[in-house]
């Protein structure tokens, strides 16, 4: 503690400012909690820079246009990266990281459990879009199909409804998929605490109404078009079907992305690879040797309490 003396202090690794144990325990619970923030934060991010990359390159291969426009996607890195840290980042800590092992030196801040979970809502993302943009004429009430979107580029013509439809859908399948983000383990509450962090349900509903907003009174700032109630309708149920698509991920077993991770981590950085092997290897030869000096003290007590009962025993026969 910090009233030890000074070559005590030299010696230590930790000196408690405060003389007492539980601040240790704090800066475990504040120090796990901060390593799942950030987490969180790069299970959304790359989540919807996934699908907003993908979204963006393949359309403009086949159709020679974006349906996301520049500003449009400023307003989504609004989203990923400024609100999104504020909402992810200050998730207050709680008990129950207690209760979890410690991360390994060497162990990679994205799981398997998350690969599943950023794989999996990229991919949802990525056909609802892409129904909107192909099929939306069906069931949408769009003005333009789109074989006409090319033309209507062309001729000048005001932005098409497909594009909007797109960019609603996804911006609120991104704002759905912030709850999603919360959890990093397999929970299936992901609406619980939700209200320990007035900073998320705050920043959430705050982009929310934003986006209403923008779509509604930003057409000639955001390049956007008026949705009627129906084509909002849909954009919102595309946007909740996030969580319930986020269900039937935690039902697919997380061993092919074990696998796949491991490959893409030894192709991509076999040093690092190499290095987490060996740092495991030690940590595995360590608890081996701490488990047989475990063996070795139980069986000194053992032959230590056997030879006290046999002296009691023979001073009890001399006794008698």
């Amino acid at each position: 503690g910090i009233q030890g003396t000074d070559v005590a202090k030299q010696a230590s690794d930790i000196i408690l400012t405060d003389d007492n144990f539980s601040s240790i325990v704090k800066a475990m619970m504040w120090g796990r909690n901060v390593y799942d923030c950030i987490a969180k934060f790069l299970q959304f991010q790359l989540t919807a820079n996934l699908s907003a990359g993908a979204i963006s390159v393949i359309s403009a291969a086949a159709i020679s246009s974006v349906p996301l426009r520049a500003v449009q996607m400023l307003w989504v890195n609004l989203i990923m990266d400024t609100l999104a840290s504020l909402a992810l980042a200050t998730e207050p800590p709680t008990e129950a990281l207690l209760n979890r092992k410690p991360y390994g030196r060497t162990k990679s801040i994205i799981s398997p459990l998350m690969l599943r979970n950023i794989l999996g809502q990229s991919l949802y993302q990525l056909i609802i879009m892409f129904v909107i943009l192909y099929a939306g004429q069906f069931f949408l009430d769009v003005t333009s199909t789109v074989q006409e979107i090319q033309k209507d580029q062309q001729a000048g013509r005001k932005i098409s409804e497909q594009f909007t439809m797109v960019f609603n859908a996804f911006v609120l399948m991104t704002l759905f998929n912030e709850i999603n983000a919360r959890k990093l383990h397999g929970e299936r509450n992901v609406f619980k605490g939700i209200f320990r962090n007035p900073f998320f349900y705050c920043i959430w509903i705050f982009s929310f109404v934003a986006q209403i907003l923008i779509v509604t009174f930003g057409d000639k700032v955001f390049s956007t078009a008026r949705l009627n109630i129906k084509q909002w309708g849909y954009s919102l149920l595309f946007g909740v079907g996030s969580l319930i698509w986020q269900q039937i991920l935690l039902c697919i077993p997380i061993e092919p992305f074990s696998k796949c991770f491991s490959a893409v981590y030894r192709t991509c950085c076999p040093w690092c690879y190499k290095r987490q092997k060996k740092t495991e290897e030690e940590e595995e030869k360590g608890e081996e040797e701490e488990e047989e000096e475990e063996e070795e003290e139980e069986e000194e007590e053992e032959e230590e309490e056997e030879e006290e009962e046999e002296e009691e025993g023979e001073g009890d026969h001399k006794k008698f």
